[in-house]
């Protein structure tokens, strides 16, 4: 009985990611991509559910570009790799005049955010990586853009 109280004060005081993700933002400041997980304990993994970019030089109500999940098939993610398709079917990313890193979106094919972090190797809640957004346009070209993030990580 005894260690069936203890155990259960443990499990009762430790915690464990409700929430995963990361907010990035280019070098330049101009634009912030934020991705956030699926997390599902009891299975052991962390997928990408949602991505979403954003222009912080854009006006109020407008800065959103594209946002892309999993639901839709737009994001993949493997690890902190997330990646996104731009499918101008999509409400989320129909603003195909929008720029993204100089480009618009409707040029676009893919968009994927190479997050330096590994889940052996974990970051508490803000603390700060880096990574590379790379746009890969249409016609085969790409852009690749240095990114500063920091970790979101929500506790129960």
């Amino acid at each position: 009985m005894k260690h069936l109280v203890t155990a259960m004060i443990v499990m009762g005081t430790s915690s464990f990611a409700m929430a995963d993700g990361f907010k990035c933002e280019t070098r330049d400041g101009d634009l912030v991509v934020k991705v956030y997980n699926h997390v599902q304990p009891e299975e052991g993994t962390r997928n990408g559910a949602v991505m979403v970019i954003s222009d912080k030089n854009v006006q109020l109500g407008r800065k959103t570009i594209a946002r892309f999940t999993d639901v839709n098939s737009t994001l993949k993610s493997k690890g902190a790799l997330y990646m996104a398709k731009v499918d101008l079917r999509f409400a989320d990313s129909r603003r195909k005049g929008e720029l993204i890193g100089g480009t618009k979106l409707g040029q676009l094919a893919n968009i994927s955010l190479d997050v330096d972090f590994k889940y052996n190797r974990p970051l508490e809640d803000g603390e700060e990586t880096t990574g590379e957004l790379v746009l890969d346009k249409r016609n085969g070209d790409s852009i690749t853009l240095d990114v500063d993030c920091v970790r979101y990580l929500k506790s129960e």
